[in-house]
């Protein structure tokens, strides 16, 4: 009887553990990262309209005030990130200039480096499995 009641609270414990070993805590990650993709394309796409866009009426200075504001809204991001997703953009954040203008300059090695960094987020974003497209920044070649 012992015997019997000793292997019933045995297979009982597996049973549970078993159980609850099938949450990894991979969806809270993922589901942290998708949220983060997403953010971060829109704030791309905000930045690249602007970039595109140029500055209203000529108004130089609020212009690039709405794309410094735009560009602050990646380094939360990071934050908020894990994973490879965090990596990228702790790498865009830490290349973006001072100076949002020189984004748009043309042959500007950091608007370059915003586009090389923001694919690569799209991909690990991709690996965590959230698909995200971005809208094309407007590199110039002068």
């Amino acid at each position: 009887m012992r015997f019997t009641l000793i292997s019933a609270v045995a297979v009982t414990a597996l049973i549970t553990l078993v159980g609850c070993s099938g949450d990894d805590g991979g969806d809270t990650a993922s589901g942290a990262n998708a949220d983060v993709c997403t953010q971060f394309a829109a704030a791309h796409d905000e930045l690249t309209a602007l970039t595109a866009a140029g500055p209203v009426d000529g108004d130089v200075d609020e212009w690039t005030a709405a794309k410094d504001s735009a560009v602050a809204k990646f380094a939360p991001l990071a934050d908020q990130a894990s994973g490879d997703v965090q990596s990228g953009l702790q790498a865009l954040v830490t290349a973006l200039p001072v100076d949002s203008l020189e984004l748009a300059e043309p042959g500007s090695e950091s608007g370059q480096a915003f586009v090389d960094n923001s694919a690569a987020i799209v991909s690990s974003c991709e690996s965590d499995g959230t698909t995200v497209t971005l809208a094309e920044f407007p590199l110039q070649d002068f």
